[in-house]
């Protein structure tokens, strides 16, 4: 059985079309006995204004729970981008339902510059990355969130427009900060697998982060695939796990009502 997928998005994302009942039945189809709806509560300036549609989303939500019983847990989340900026407009969103699972994700570097475009690497990427980073930092160290999703996210974009990615050891001080504040506020940190959908070869964060997170003490981890459509629900979650018990992890934390619940990692 596969663990839990605790990055999913639905239609209910600007940049999904993936119908709620489907991502389930994909799940249940590839072993999954829970998942977590993480549809995008954005607030930047290239985000589509109200697309989040709360009401909506928890109503659906229900009538999942209500269609798959005890064969599926279906947990009520968010991927808030920039807590740390958006705190009450995200609260006013997340107002309307009983929410389990906030994701909290840095999609835009200092000064909101926009970080998944061509533009924003026509700059020295050194520049870019420190300044993506930075933001990384400050929503590890001031956003109301579970889980930090895919911390270097980065090189991803950077990967799909061609351009190198020197990390993580130059950015290692800004890196080992932003994991000092999730281990020291008690948040975690995703082991997000849609890098290797795209033909990269590990996930967000690399091995090298999740081992600096268990060295500071870090516990926390969830793994999420980052799915946009019903297909890549669960995808790659043998290799996820394969890196978490490498790394000496022994369990994942699952949440509901945003407590934890442990999970122990099958060997």
């Amino acid at each position: 059985m596969l663990p839990p997928d605790y990055h999913i998005h639905t239609r209910f994302s600007c940049d999904s079309q993936a119908e709620m009942d489907a991502v389930c039945r994909a799940a249940l189809a590839r072993g999954l006995r829970e998942i977590a709806l993480t549809d995008h509560v954005d607030f930047g300036p290239a985000d589509p204004p109200d697309y989040f549609r709360p009401s909506e989303y928890f109503a659906a939500i229900e009538r999942c729970r209500e269609r798959y019983g005890d064969r599926l847990t279906i947990r009520a989340g968010a991927e808030v981008g920039e807590p740390h900026l958006f705190d009450g407009q995200a609260r006013a969103a997340l107002s309307q339902g009983r929410v389990d699972f906030i994701i909290g994700s840095a999609h835009y570097a200092d000064g909101l510059q926009v970080a998944w475009e061509a533009p924003f690497f026509e700059q020295p990427l050194r520049q870019a990355y420190e300044a993506y980073f930075l933001q990384v930092v400050r929503v590890a160290a001031e956003g109301d969130f579970d889980v930090l999703g895919h911390l270097d996210l980065v090189k991803r974009d950077a990967y799909k427009f061609g351009k190198p990615y020197d990390g993580p050891e130059p950015y290692a001080d800004m890196i080992r900060t932003a994991l000092r504040y999730l281990v020291e506020r008690g948040k975690g940190l995703e082991i997000n697998t849609s890098p290797l959908r795209r033909g990269m070869g590990e996930p967000c964060p690399s091995l090298h982060i999740l081992r600096w997170y268990r060295e500071l003490g870090g516990e926390i981890i969830t793994i999420g695939s980052d799915a946009h459509t019903a297909e890549a629900v669960g995808a790659d979650f043998e290799l996820a796990l394969e890196i978490a018990r490498s790394v000496g992890f022994t369990r994942l934390a699952t949440f509901e009502e945003r407590r934890i619940v442990w999970r122990e990692i099958e060997r």
